[in-house]
């Protein structure tokens, strides 16, 4: 069957009116969602999900899996557009493949690097093909020692547009927004053109950046940093990089929608004004060490690091609902990775430990809850061994990917 390309978008952070219609079969993938983030506020809101709605998303199985094709390879992201699935591979060559997205037949590579290692990866629309923009590292493939680090521009039918060097401190990735790329590394937070790859700005940070990525809303570029009393976050212009404002926040943990910003951590579930980062309401007691979270307009969903999810009203923070979802007695519950939602359901992909009989217990699980009641609709086992915090979970028409180091999962209708 021909995969049909159902283009929707949206404004980040606006929920899409987009009817639900339940389908008995997996047959549909589409354009909607096209960078690892989900939109420049990253706030894992993925609105073109025609066909996964309250009663479908408890009938995903897995129908397809695309293991790695090369040995010591590792998936480094996927992104879906135009029914086609594209992941980047992080192993001793890099390539990026197409997938069907339906069927997951394996399409080829449309790009093939011998001496990158790949990671992150985004869809841009735009031209012929559009534009796929990847981070990678370069790898010297009879030694396999690492070098240095690039952002590189690719047609979509493979061929190299630009490329240019990237700092070597620790970063949490890119997030694209308009014609700039943002990524923090150490304390300096960088903008570049997504036409030819210049710097348009840098911005110095209060403390390093971390593993967390920057998010963009309402024409303010925002970084969470880690300082010597605790969590900062920094607002910057996106046209210009100047400083807006500086705030200590809850936590590092940052998505932001609808001239919102939320954050997580050990000091609670809190929101603050992009505009000039003024506290809007905070939450301390709901939930312990809160972590990941997703919005859909209405309800933050977050999930902590002990096996429980709650929904908090987005204007003024009162709890909609909790849910106890660990295995009972479990030392580790809790998820690595960020949630989405679409068609009134938040995903999760969530990591438990526990000790039965003596006998270490693994299990790795994708949840769907009900967005506005917090129900568990289903509990689907994913059956994946490394444990890593960056893989994408993707939506699209009536499917759901999640694109674990040593395979990726496409789970449909039932």
């Amino acid at each position: 069957m021909v995969p049909v390309a159902l283009l929707l978008s949206a404004a980040p952070g606006l929920a899409l009116a987009v009817p639900v219609t339940e389908r008995p079969a997996a047959t549909v993938a589409d354009a909607g969602w096209r960078q690892d983030g989900n939109g420049p506020g990253r706030s894992g809101y993925q609105p073109v999900t025609p066909y996964l709605g309250t009663r479908s998303a408890a009938r995903l199985d897995t129908v397809w899996t695309a293991p790695v094709s090369r040995p010591d390879e590792q998936v480094g992201g996927a992104v879906v557009t135009d029914g086609v699935l594209l992941r980047s591979s992080g192993g001793p060559t890099g390539q990026i493949r197409r997938h069907d997205a339906v069927t997951g037949v394996d399409l080829g590579p449309v790009v093939d690097a011998p001496d990158r290692r790949f990671g992150q990866l985004a869809s841009i629309p735009g031209g012929t093909g559009g534009a796929l923009l990847v981070e990678s590292q370069a790898i010297d493939v009879p030694s396999g020692d690492l070098g240095a680090r690039f952002l590189t521009s690719y047609t979509g039918r493979g061929d190299k547009q630009w490329e240019t060097p990237l700092p070597g401190e620790v970063s949490g990735g890119f997030t694209v927004v308009g014609d700039l790329v943002l990524r923090a590394a150490g304390a300096t937070l960088t903008a570049l053109r997504l036409d030819g790859g210049a710097v348009a700005w840098t911005a110095p940070l209060d403390g390093e950046a971390g593993l967390h990525p920057p998010v963009a809303d309402a024409g303010v570029a925002l970084q969470p940093f880690e300082a010597g009393t605790g969590t900062g976050l920094a607002a910057f212009d996106l046209r210009t990089g100047a400083r807006v404002w500086r705030q200590d926040v809850s936590g590092p943990w940052v998505i932001a929608a609808g001239g919102v910003a939320y954050t997580t951590g050990l000091g609670g579930v809190c929101a603050v004004s992009v505009a000039d980062g003024a506290r809007r309401w905070c939450d301390t007691t709901t939930l312990i060490d809160p972590r990941s979270a997703t919005t859909d307009g209405q309800t933050l969903m977050v999930l902590d690091a002990h096996g429980r999810a709650a929904g908090f009203a987005v204007r003024d923070g009162v709890v909609r609902w909790t849910r106890d979802w660990g295995m009972a007695g479990a030392e580790v519950a809790t998820s690595y990775w960020a949630p989405v939602t679409g068609g009134g359901v938040l995903y999760a992909v969530v990591y438990q430990f526990a000790i039965r009989d003596g006998a270490p217990v693994h299990r790795s699980e994708l949840l769907a809850f009900d967005a506005a009641a917090g129900t568990v609709l289903l509990r689907r086992e994913l059956a994946f061994d490394a444990l890593h915090g960056a893989e994408p979970l993707l939506l699209s028409g009536d499917h759901v990917y999640f694109a674990a180091l040593e395979k990726l999962f496409a789970l449909g209708v039932r």
